[in-house]
């Protein structure tokens, strides 16, 4: 129904409004002097600690996801049971879904190596050792393998990203415990990495929704691994099926961001994708053709606040609702960090530069302004999504494990020494 009312609004309005255009360098140096100046929000040790304690307190908690009758967790009897052993036997049981659990766990991994002296790094060091022994990944493992017919594309794609994710994470986690999660992760990291090399080649069309089925958004978040791990396989199959399924695109119909709960700017997160496996020169006209000018009415989508004012949480379906809300609030926080990606992925000197980074401000900022509102249904993946930014705010995603410097051992290095 979505792909049926976007075609009919694309009739409706004509092609003129959502053309792409060649980006005229004096209006984009006009446009910015008009713009608000925003600096990016500040990540402090009492934001840090806000959002460890947000995801910690996720992922040690087992809840009932009516929805998703997969058997992982749940055994849907009458009424339904939590699987014997889980804590014995699973390693992400908390937050509802999978693909939430390993995300927060990766934010929790990415934070103590960024901070080993935050507050709550015993506690997330404790996770890594109560979640992570050899039984939990064994059952991890096990379960995914037994999978058969449909069943077996549980989690696939998002899912098996965030696990790669967290994988090159702990990977690059130059410490005793990282050591020990890297060595818990890497059978099923292989197994999922192998088949998600089959699953890109053997994709016909891209998914280009605002939800987690999104293409673009999966392969982004692989990438990252595919980088740290430095696994050339994954690697190439990701670049050559982004240019396969992508380099073609053009006039992103950007009017239609967001529908209802979208979490994920299929636009941006197409462009940011784009940007890490296209040569800069092709890139350019690339992005011209795609996405329209930032100085013109179809882009200031990206400069406007999300709404979620027509988000009732009221009724029979507050949970559905609830869950609507903390997509949206998340959008936030995923505009901005792809906003940074774009603008990484241009020459210092464009003016576009500056103009992106100045919306991902606005956009993260109002995130922050939000976060607190979005129920459980946003505290246990928002913090994820936040942290996402904050370290895309930082600098553009490694493109190989960082290599410690002559006469620094690797465990200088992680204490930030």
């Amino acid at each position: 129904m979505r792909i049926v009312m976007g075609l009919l609004l694309l009739s409706l309005t004509g092609t003129s409004a959502l053309s792409a255009q060649n980006s005229d360098p004096g209006k984009v140096a006009q446009y910015l002097k008009a713009l608000p100046s925003t600096a990016a929000p500040v990540f402090d040790e009492t934001r840090h600690e806000a959002l460890a304690a947000s995801s910690i307190s996720c992922v040690d908690r087992p809840e009932e996801a009516p929805i998703n009758h997969n058997n992982y967790l749940w055994q849907y009897a009458k009424p339904p049971q939590i699987l014997d052993g889980y804590d014995k036997n699973r390693a992400f049981f908390g937050c509802t879904d999978w693909h939430s659990a390993v995300g927060s766990t990766w934010m929790l991994i990415s934070l103590i190596k960024q901070d080993p002296t935050i507050t709550l790094g015993s506690d997330i060091k404790d996770l890594t050792t109560n979640h992570f022994k050899k039984p939990n990944m064994d059952g991890e493992y096990a379960f995914f393998n037994d999978l058969k017919g449909p069943a077996a594309d549980f989690e696939k794609p998002y899912g098996y990203a965030w696990l790669l994710k967290l994988d090159g994470e702990a990977k690059t986690w130059n410490t005793e415990d990282g050591k020990k999660l890297a060595t818990a992760l890497a059978p099923l990291a292989k197994w999922m990495s192998e088949r998600y090399v089959f699953y890109l080649y053997n994709l016909k069309f891209p998914y280009r929704t605002g939800n987690e089925s999104n293409t673009a958004w999966s392969m982004g978040l692989a990438l990252d691994y595919a980088n740290l791990a430095e696994d050339t396989t994954l690697k190439t199959a990701i670049q050559a099926n982004a240019i396969r399924l992508f380099a073609k695109d053009t006039k992103c119909p950007t009017a239609l961001e967001p529908a209802s709960g979208d979490l994920i700017s299929s636009c941006l997160t197409e462009a940011a994708l784009v940007g890490r496996v296209m040569e800069q020169k092709d890139y350019l006209k690339w992005l011209d053709a795609f996405l329209p000018p930032v100085y013109s009415d179809a882009f200031q989508i990206y400069d406007k606040n999300v709404d979620v004012s027509h988000v009732t949480p009221n009724g029979a379906d507050r949970e559905v609702q609830l869950l609507r809300k903390s997509h949206l609030i998340g959008l936030n926080f995923q505009r901005a960090t792809e906003l940074l990606t774009i603008a990484y992925a241009l020459p210092k000197d464009d003016p576009r530069v500056a103009t992106f980074r100045t919306f991902a401000a606005i956009d993260a900022k109002r995130g922050y302004e939000m976060i607190g509102t979005a129920d459980y249904e946003g505290q246990r993946w928002l913090p994820t999504f936040a942290l996402l930014y904050e370290n895309e705010n930082k600098g553009p995603a490694p493109l190989e494990p960082e290599k410690p410097k002559p006469g620094v051992s690797a465990s200088q290095t992680a204490n930030g020494n």
